[in-house]
């Protein structure tokens, strides 16, 4: 069974977005990926799939993201926010306590550099 990091790792390379939300039932962050919120480690563990807590009306602004959203699409835009995970796991490798989780988020990032070096 894979670890949870290795979960996450394979949604980031697949294009999904790591938000700042937690799963209830693992603790684990939410995923955007292929238009809904979920929870990947859940959703691959056979776990119950956590969505997010509230939808929005179809016509209400999205909360403000922390960093702002790439304004084109496609392979800058995606390029972009590659950038941005890229740094949001390199300040985690900072803070990781376990050498084994930083090793992992480690390999995240140099696998995300060879997905970027090819865009």
């Amino acid at each position: 069974m894979k670890k949870p990091d290795e979960i996450m790792a394979d949604y980031l390379l697949k294009g999904g977005k790591m938000l700042s939300k937690a799963c209830n039932a693992c603790g684990s962050p939410l995923f955007e990926y292929k238009g809904e919120t979920l929870c990947v480690v859940c959703a691959e563990q056979g776990g119950e799939i956590t969505e997010a807590p509230a939808a929005r009306a179809p016509n209400e602004a999205p909360p403000a993201p922390e960093l702002p959203t790439p304004a084109g699409s496609g392979v800058s835009a995606l390029a972009e926010e590659l950038d941005r995970t890229l740094v949001y796991l390199c300040e985690r490798i900072r803070s990781e306590a376990r050498a084994e989780d930083c090793l992992m988020l480690m390999e995240c990032v140099a696998q995300g550099i060879e997905v970027r070096r090819h865009l």
